[in-house]
């Protein structure tokens, strides 16, 4: 930082500072403690600020989950989020008083979805030409899946991503504290884990799909070819990828959001988004996961990794046939692949790893049944 922030909005308005205040580290709390030791006099301004920081990301968790939650549920939860900006001094009231008041405004003229989300985008900064961001980033990883089979990986907060034949993905491990951005050349399938305060961004040839727990398909062949998203379970705002390094809140690009059973196609050459319901006889000859209930007792973990091979695509190695002996009892009707694989694991005691186009699982097994 290069200036000395003056009052409660600059602290509010810097970026530095509210990343502190959302998720401290260690490098970041010694800079505040040091500022705070060289500028007494700011102390409470710096203690007003931090508090209106923490209202807002905590008001756009809860408008997040208004956009994702049912009809039934809108009611409540914006009356919760009223509670929570309510302010209790003077300067902290006007800031407020500016903010809802442009949602209020963007809710009445552009509807709740949309409305919600471009409120929230203006907090969630969207990078342009993310994979070249992406690449050049040194705790970049990027994967290829060279292999016929589907690939999983296991990203840093617990999403899964099935990587189909000849696709590549690329990501920051560990994410970033404010949001999850990957990016992708081919076609996957994603599931999500839910995190209302870090929105999951996949950028996809020009194309953005912007989600908090959910699971969809983007499939984005070529640099020229036109990117298909198609949900499975909850919702994701799909919008061209802004040309800019940042986008002002007044000047978003189309978007739609989507619900199970529909998808988006972004035709590049006209630059416009074309939202329809799912074909069923085009998705019928498409290798297409479809999120099901997987409820066990007392069956062989053998039975459940086979199981799993057929929803995923993904080929499971038990590598000590003593593993085989196992029995599960669970319900796996939740979560993303990896942390099924988490589940089924620890209750059997053993280990599972992605090797190239398979999941190895390791451990000491089981003595077999009388």
């Amino acid at each position: 930082m290069n200036y000395i922030p003056e009052s409660e909005e600059d602290f509010i308005g810097d970026a530095h500072f509210r990343r502190w205040v959302k998720s401290p580290d260690a490098a970041s709390t010694a800079y505040w403690e040091s500022f705070l030791e060289n500028h007494p006099e700011k102390r409470e301004t710096v203690q007003r600020a931090a508090e209106v920081v923490r209202r807002l990301s905590d008001a756009s968790a809860a408008l997040m989950e208004a956009q994702y939650a049912g009809s039934e549920k809108e009611d409540e939860i914006w009356q919760g989020i009223a509670g929570r900006i309510t302010p209790e001094e003077a300067p902290v009231r006007r800031f407020w008083g500016r903010r809802v008041a442009a949602a209020a405004g963007i809710v009445l003229v552009a509807g709740l979805g949309i409305g919600l989300f471009r409120y929230l985008s203006s907090e969630t900064t969207v990078p342009a030409l993310a994979p070249v961001a992406l690449e050049n980033r040194v705790d970049s990883v990027t994967v290829f899946n060279e292999q016929k089979a589907p690939r999983l990986v296991s990203l840093p907060d617990g999403s899964s991503v099935i990587l189909k034949k000849g696709s590549h993905l690329r990501y920051a491990s560990p994410f970033e504290p404010e949001q999850r951005i990957v990016a992708l050349s081919g076609e996957a399938y994603f599931e999500v884990v839910r995190d209302p305060g870090r929105p999951f961004l996949v950028h996809a040839n020009g194309l953005v799909a912007k989600v908090l727990g959910t699971s969809f398909d983007v499939r984005a062949w070529g640099a020229n070819a036109d990117v298909t998203v198609t949900v499975r379970t909850g919702k994701v705002a799909v919008f061209q990828e802004p040309e800019e390094e940042t986008r002002p809140k007044e000047r978003f690009p189309q978007q739609v959001i989507l619900t199970p059973n529909e998808q988006v196609v972004f035709a590049r050459k006209a630059l416009k988004l074309f939202k329809s319901p799912v074909n069923a006889l085009a998705e019928a000859k498409l290798p297409v996961i479809r999120p099901v209930s997987l409820v066990y007792d007392s069956v062989p973990v053998s039975t459940v990794f086979r199981e799993i091979e057929k929803v995923y695509g993904i080929k499971v190695v038990i590598e000590q046939k003593a593993l085989e002996n196992c029995r599960i009892t669970t319900d796996l009707k939740d979560g993303t692949l990896s942390q099924k694989l988490d589940i089924i694991c620890k209750t059997i005691e053993a280990n599972w790893s992605t090797k190239d186009a398979f999941v190895a699982v390791s451990g000491r097994g089981c003595a077999p049944l009388p």
